[in-house]
C-alpha cells in the first residue's frame, strides 16, 4: 500500500468516526445510572453492557463480575465514544505523519532526479577535461618533433661540410707528397735545385694550416623543453573542486512555519561539493524604499534547510541562498517567498450573537497583513471532555454563522490560516443556546440615548442635551428617541423580553435594520411595535405598524413584556410574561430578517433580558 491510498484510508476512517460520534451526541447521558439500577439478579449470560476501563473488557455493570469489583467500569455507549474518540486522534496523528512522509518522499524524488542530471554534466566535465589534456600534449608531440628534425638537419649539414673540408685537405697533401717523391727521383741536378725549391715552400706553407680533426658536431640531440607546467595545471584541474553552481530555492510547504519562525529547503541544480551555504533573508515591506541591502540577514548553514527564528507573525519573507567551497561561491539562487502563521484572532465577544440553533461568530484577524482563510472550531462545553467535535474551515471573512444544537453550551474557538500553518486558538468563548442572546448597536442609538455599561440597559436622561451637542451620523436615529438590537440572522423564532417602569413610556417590537432613521418606530411600513403612554386617567397601549393600531384595550399594567418572533408562521406576538397573558400578535410575512427595536417617548429607562428559554406558555400556544 503506498503513501496515498494508506492517507485515503485513514480519511475515511477519521470521517467514519465523527459521523459516529455525531450520532451518538444525543444518546442520554443518564444510561449509566439507568444500568446501575437494573436489578441484582439479572442473568450472568445476558450480553455485557458496561466496560471495564482498567481491563479493557466488556463486563456487567450490576452486579459487577467479581474481577471488576473495584474497577473504572463505564457504560458501552461511553466506552465506545471515548476509545472512538481516541481512534479519531490518532488517525489524525498518523494522517498528519503520512503527509510528512509524502513531502519527504517527494522530496527524494527530486534529489534522486538531481543526482542523475549532476552525474550526467560531472561526466561530460571530466571527458573534457581529458580532451583538452591529450590535445595539448599531442600539440607539444608535434612541437617538439618539428624541432628535432630542425636540429638533425643542422647537424647533418655541418658534418657534410667538414667532410668536405677534410677530402679537400687530403687530396691537396697526397698530390705535394707524390711530387716531392717525384723530385727526389730526378736525376738532373740543376733541374732539382730549380724546382725543390718551390715545392719546400709550398709544403712549408702547407704544414702551417692547422687541420681540425675534430668532429665540428654533438652526436646528442638536445633533449626537447621539459616545460609541461600547463600540461600539469590542466591534469590538475581534472581534480579540482570546480565552484558550486546557483542553488534552487524550494516552495514553502504547507504547516512548514510557526508564528515566530520558517523552515526554508533548497536543493543542489548539479552535483557540487559545498562546504557551507549563505542564506540571505529579507522581510518584505509594503514600503519598497525601506527595503535596503541593511534589512538583509545572512545565516551560514552547513545542511540544505534551516529554521529562521525571531521572525514577525503572519508577515512575508524574502529568501535566497549561495554555496560556497574551496574553488569558489556559486551564483544566488532565485529568491523565494516564505511566510509565517498569523497570530490568533481576537473575537468580538459583545458582538456574538446566538439563538437556540445557531450563533454567529465576529472576530478580529488579529494580524497586520491579511490571511488566507479562518477555521473556527466548536466542542460542548463539559467538565472531564472538551475534544474539539467540529471544526469550519476556509471561511473567508470574520464572522461565521455556526449551526448548533439547542439547550446546549458551546466553547468556541478560531485559528488563523495561511501558507504557513494555523494559527494558535484563540481565546475561547462560551455560546449557551437556551434561548436568543443579542447586543444594542449602540452606532444606531439616538445621541439623547444612554446604553449603559452592562449593554442591555438604556436610559433616556431627565435633562436634554443641547441641539449643538447632539451628534447624529447616518445609523443614528434623529428622531425617535430609539436604538436596535443586533439579532442573529437565522429565520426561525426568537424571544426576549423588556423589564420596564409604570411610569415608563415606550416603544418595543422590531424593524427592518434599514427603517427610516427620521420616522418614528410603528408610525412606517418598515417597523412593528408595541406602545405604552401614560395619562393622569390611565395606561394607554397601541400595537402600530404603518401609522395604524389595532383596537386592544389592556386592563393589567404588564411590568415586564416578552416579545416572540417567528419567522416560520410571520408572526409578532407581546406577551404580559407575570400573568403569561397574551397581548397582541401581528401577522406578516417578513420578507427579510428584522431587528429588535426599543425606543424611549420620555425620560425613563428599559432593561432587555437576552438569552433567556421561551416560556412554555407560549411554545405550546404556537404549536
Amino acid at each position: 500500500m503506498d503513501l496515498y491510498e494508506m492517507r485515503g484510508r485513514l480519511q475515511v476512517i477519521a470521517e467514519e468516526n465523527t459521523a459516529s460520534e455525531e450520532e451518538e451526541e444525543n444518546e442520554d447521558e443518564g444510561e449509566f445510572v439507568m444500568v446501575r439500577n437494573r436489578k441484582m439478579t439479572s442473568d450472568p449470560s445476558d450480553p455485557p453492557d458496561a466496560w471495564c476501563k482498567d481491563c479493557s473488557v466488556p463486563t456487567h455493570s450490576n452486579p459487577r463480575e467479581h474481577t471488576h469489583r473495584q474497577h473504572r467500569v463505564i457504560t458501552i455507549s461511553t466506552a465506545a465514544q471515548e476509545i472512538k474518540s481516541e481512534l479519531h486522534q490518532r488517525s489524525s496523528s498518523l494522517a498528519e505523519k503520512v503527509t510528512q512522509m509524502e513531502n519527504f518522499l517527494s522530496n527524494l524524488e527530486e534529489i534522486f532526479i538531481t543526482v542523475e542530471e549532476n552525474f550526467g554534466r560531472q561526466e561530460q566535465n571530466l571527458e573534457q577535461h581529458y580532451n583538452d589534456v591529450l590535445q595539448s600534449l599531442s600539440q607539444r608531440f608535434k612541437d617538439n618533433s618539428a624541432a628535432l628534425l630542425d636540429e638533425k638537419k643542422l647537424k647533418l649539414e655541418a658534418l657534410y661540410g667538414q667532410l668536405l673540408h677534410c677530402g679537400e685537405t687530403l687530396t691537396a697533401s697526397k698530390e705535394l707528397i707524390e711530387h716531392a717523391q717525384k723530385l727526389h727521383r730526378c736525376d738532373d741536378k740543376h733541374f732539382f735545385l730549380q724546382t725543390v725549391m718551390s715545392a719546400i715552400k709550398r709544403m712549408e706553407e702547407f704544414s702551417k694550416d692547422q687541420v681540425e680533426l675534430k668532429v665540428g658536431v654533438s652526436l646528442d640531440f638536445a633533449p626537447p623543453p621539459s616545460d609541461l607546467t600547463e600540461v600539469k595545471h590542466m591534469m590538475d584541474s581534472v581534480n579540482v573542486v570546480p565552484a558550486p553552481s546557483a542553488p534552487v530555492m524550494n516552495p514553502q510547504l504547507v504547516n512548514s512555519a510557526s508564528p515566530s519562525s520558517l523552515r526554508v529547503c533548497w536543493s543542489l541544480f548539479s552535483d557540487d561539493t559545498v562546504n557551507f551555504y549563505k542564506l540571505y533573508c529579507r522581510q518584505i515591506s509594503e514600503d519598497i524604499a525601506t527595503e535596503t541591502m541593511q534589512d538583509v540577514s545572512v545565516l551560514r548553514v552547513k545542511e540544505t534547510h534551516c529554521v529562521v527564528k525571531d521572525l514577525r507573525p503572519n508577515s512575508q519573507y524574502e529568501f535566497w541562498v549561495t554555496a560556497t567551497n574551496t574553488t569558489g561561491i556559486s551564483p544566488a539562487s532565485e529568491k523565494a517567498v516564505y511566510m509565517t502563521v498569523p497570530s490568533p484572532p481576537v473575537i468580538r465577544k459583545h458582538e456574538c450573537v446566538s439563538c437556540l440553533d445557531a450563533a454567529l461568530i465576529r472576530w478580529d484577524s488579529g494580524n497586520t497583513n491579511p490571511v488566507e482563510s479562518y477555521t473556527l472550531e466548536l466542542c460542548e462545553d463539559r467538565e472531564t471532555d472538551c475534544t474539539v467535535t467540529e471544526s469550519i474551515v476556509a471561511i473567508p471573512t470574520c464572522e461565521c454563522v455556526v449551526q448548533l444544537q439547542p439547550w446546549k453550551c458551546y466553547i468556541i474557538t478560531v485559528r488563523a490560516v495561511n501558507i504557513g500553518g494555523a494559527s494558535e486558538k484563540s481565546r475561547p468563548i462560551k455560546i449557551s443556546t437556551t434561548g436568543t442572546f443579542f447586543h444594542l448597536l449602540k452606532e444606531t442609538a439616538h445621541p439623547s440615548l444612554c446604553v449603559l455599561d452592562d449593554g442591555f440597559t438604556v436610559v433616556y436622561p431627565d435633562e436634554d442635551l443641547p441641539l449643538s451637542d447632539l451628534v447624529f451620523t447616518e445609523s443614528s436615529f434623529n428622531s425617535c428617541v430609539a436604538v436596535l438590537g443586533d439579532l442573529i440572522p437565522v429565520r426561525g423564532h426568537h424571544y426576549w423580553e423588556i423589564e420596564v417602569n409604570d411610569w415608563t413610556e415606550y416603544r418595543v417590537g422590531v424593524a427592518f435594520e434599514d427603517t427610516q432613521r427620521s420616522s418614528y418606530l410603528g408610525a412606517n411600513a418598515t417597523s412593528w411595535c408595541m406602545r405604552h403612554i401614560h395619562t393622569p386617567s390611565r395606561h394607554k397601549y397601541e400595537f402600530l405598524h404603518n401609522g395604524w393600531s389595532a383596537d386592544v384595550r389592556i386592563t393589567v399594567q404588564p411590568l415586564c413584556v416578552g416579545i416572540y418572533l417567528d419567522y416560520d408562521s410571520g408572526t409578532l406576538s407581546f406577551y404580559n410574561t407575570h400573568l403569561q397573558q397574551h397581548l397582541h400578535t401581528f401577522r406578516c410575512c417578513f420578507t427579510h430578517n428584522v431587528l429588535p427595536c426599543f425606543a424611549l417617548d420620555k425620560p425613563g429607562s428599559l432593561r432587555i433580558h437576552t438569552g433567556v428559554p421561551t416560556p412554555s406558555y407560549i411554545t405550546h400556544t404556537h404549536t
